[in-house]
């Protein structure tokens, strides 16, 4: 809906911006359109904060009145969300995805005000999803952040970083350390950008991405033009492959994978969090079915490095390297590995498309 934000979290990929939004859509439009495909769509509403963008009630209540939303918020903007719980009914809205960012939350003393919305909001029947951004400097404190907030009565879903610190590649750098926090939240393993480059996929007809001036996109990755809803979009049929190397999306709803490619997503997903078994029975079954992948060779690697098998781990990544021998991932985790780094922590792969096969 907008960029624009009443927050500026560091870890944050937008330019902080607080000035009012002035690109609106009439809702109406978005609403015909939608109503125009004969499905029920689940809107997501997004930003920035889109409680900031003007007239946002009014905004869900045409939406509502056919479709199901969902809203990523900060629930900063307390005014709103109290016209928000009075006017939207709670059966229309699928969640409310709210981040709790908690060093800006303090920042702008707004941890009681958040308390109070959040309980409004669930006293209402309101579906709230709290995450925690669970960014490496923040690791320590997490735990106590948790506890201190179920003593509210609002339970916290630690959220994988997801970008660059210190110069290792998050999710994946959170290596062993993610079962401490994401050991009993495995579905968080799969927040990843996966690499879909060539899988099928129904992102254009299925799913799709709307920017705040009404473009229509393919999805957020492919930014393949469908049209406009304040003139005419025209949406794919089928499947179509994907054309990305990195998935920013809810992908995985929506693409079609080989029984290769689900083992290797499921490798993946439980690698993230560090469950380290179910991640290399996954792999194994992905290199029985594809001797010699690269991906799957490297990322087995990974998990007996991890066990503390460094031989074991040496001969996955050669073998991997075989393959792709310029890779640089490949090549990265291997030398880590023969120079035996006591803080050396490989990186996963996430290709799911193999190289054997292109």
């Amino acid at each position: 809906m907008t960029r624009k934000c009443n927050f500026r979290c560091e870890y944050c990929y937008f330019p902080h911006d607080n000035t009012p939004v002035t690109e609106t859509l009439p809702a109406s439009r978005i609403k015909a359109f939608l109503d125009a495909t004969g499905e029920t769509w689940k809107v997501g509403l997004t930003g920035g904060e889109p409680f900031i963008y003007p007239n946002f009630v009014d905004v869900c209540e045409v939406l509502t009145s056919s479709h199901i939303i969902g809203v990523d918020t900060n629930l900063s903007v307390s005014s709103k969300v109290k016209e928000f719980a009075e006017r939207i009914d709670p059966e229309r809205v699928h969640n409310l995805y709210v981040a709790l960012h908690i060093e800006e939350r303090e920042r702008v003393k707004g941890v009681d005000a958040f308390i109070r919305n959040a309980q409004l909001l669930m006293d209402k029947g309101f579906e709230i999803i709290v995450n925690y951004v669970v960014h490496p400097t923040l690791e320590d404190r997490f735990q106590a952040d948790c506890d201190f907030y179920a003593s509210h009565g609002i339970t916290i879903t630690p959220r994988p970083f997801r970008g660059e610190h210190e110069g290792r590649r998050y999710p994946e750098a959170y290596g062993d350390r993610a079962q401490a926090v994401f050991g009993d939240h495995p579905e968080q393993g799969k927040k990843v950008a996966f690499n879909f480059y060539g899988v099928p996929c129904s992102a254009g007809r299925t799913l799709l991405r709307m920017e705040p001036d009404g473009t229509v996109f393919r999805c957020p990755g492919d930014k393949t033009v469908l049209g406009n809803v304040m003139d005419e979009v025209t949406l794919f049929e089928g499947y179509e492959p994907c054309i990305k190397k990195r998935c920013p999306c809810r992908g995985l709803d929506h693409v079609q994978l080989t029984e290769f490619e689900a083992h290797m997503v499921d490798g993946v997903q439980y690698a993230v969090v560090a469950d380290n078994e179910q991640s290399r029975a996954a792999f194994e079954l992905a290199a029985a079915l594809l001797p010699g992948d690269p991906c799957a060779e490297n990322n087995l690697g990974v998990l007996a490095w991890r066990q503390g098998d460094r031989e074991e781990a040496l001969r996955h990544f050669d073998s991997a390297l075989r393959s792709v021998p310029d890779n640089t991932l490949y090549v990265s985790n291997r030398d880590g590995a023969e120079a035996a780094q006591d803080a050396f922590d490989p990186q996963i792969c996430l290709d799911v498309n193999s190289d054997l096969k292109k």
